[in-house]
């Protein structure tokens, strides 16, 4: 079953990569960040996949506002650690990447695709 679990939040986060930004960008117009309130609607609204949204979060909330998010919610996710499993699978192991680093990545099509070797162990992911 892990196996699966792990294909099916490569999969959510690849949609997140590819999809928020511009989505985000629609909902909100184009900005450095967004709050974790603004990625969550604009992810309910376009009906992507939602068990994973901590992760959407960590790439286009600030940290304060992720761990503001998720102390509210009683829940230990580690920005971080979640920052890391994207950045290495996206953007070259930047793990400070921003809004304009998804623009870039979304242009380029060979950058945005699902590997093998991801992180299955649910990285910075605790409480979901």
């Amino acid at each position: 079953m892990r196996f699966f679990e792990g294909i099916r939040k490569r999969k959510a986060i690849g949609g997140y990569v590819r999809k928020l930004p511009r989505l985000l960008a629609k909902d909100y117009g184009r900005r450095t960040q967004y709050t974790p309130a603004q990625v969550r609607s604009t992810i309910e609204r376009y009906q992507l996949n939602g068990v994973y949204s901590c992760y959407a979060i960590a790439m286009f909330s600030a940290r304060d506002a992720f761990d503001q998010f998720h102390e509210a919610n009683g829940e230990h996710c580690s920005y971080d650690a979640m920052r890391g499993e994207i950045a290495g699978d996206y953007f070259g192991g930047n793990a400070d990447f921003g809004f304009s680093d998804a623009i870039v990545t979304l242009s380029d099509s060979n950058a945005v695709h699902d590997h093998g070797n991801s992180h299955d162990g649910g990285g910075g992911h605790g409480g979901h």
